[in-house]
């Protein structure tokens, strides 16, 4: 070999070691896609999240589905589908002012993915939205809206139930 074709060979060798140390550190294009899904996911949730508390200001009470939120017109929810699976979110009622959402992940999040959804001012803890994989519920309180309040109404206090 000559000098020009072993300084190829090296180049070559080294591009091939970027490529593969690049794909290594990023992960793969399905992990990186999963991980787009689960952060959609967490937006989906914590719009609807805000959608519920809307609902909760206006009437007084939680839905019965989710699909009630689209029966107010100035209530925005963009999906109550998982876009991926076409699966709807899971809703709960577990008592007068909070409930659970619930979602399947296809990653365990890490705290820079859980921190990156904007967290619920009334719930604790900034890694609020971390999940693994499979099935998470989060259960949520509602936030009340004091311009919403008239005087003189009695209005049970959320609950906070850590995770």
């Amino acid at each position: 070999m000559n000098g020009k074709k072993i300084f190829i060979t090296v180049i070559v060798l080294a591009m091939a070691s970027a490529v593969a140390a690049g794909l290594f550190l990023a992960g793969s294009p399905e992990k990186e896609r999963m991980r787009r899904f689960d952060q959609e996911r967490l937006n989906d949730l914590n719009q609807i999240s805000y959608a519920i508390d809307s609902y909760w200001n206006q009437e007084k009470k939680l839905p019965a589905t989710l699909e009630d939120l689209k029966t107010k017109p100035d209530v925005y929810v963009r999906s109550l589908k998982d876009t991926r699976t076409q699966e709807p979110y899971e809703f709960r009622a577990t008592a007068t002012s909070t409930y659970e959402l619930c979602a399947s992940f296809e990653t365990d999040s890490d705290a820079e993915l859980a921190r990156s959804v904007s967290r619920p001012p009334d719930v604790q803890g900034q890694d609020f939205w971390k999940h693994p994989i499979g099935r998470k519920c989060y259960t949520l309180p509602v936030r009340i809206n004091p311009d919403y309040v008239k005087p003189g109404i009695m209005i049970p206090a959320p609950a906070y139930y850590p995770d």
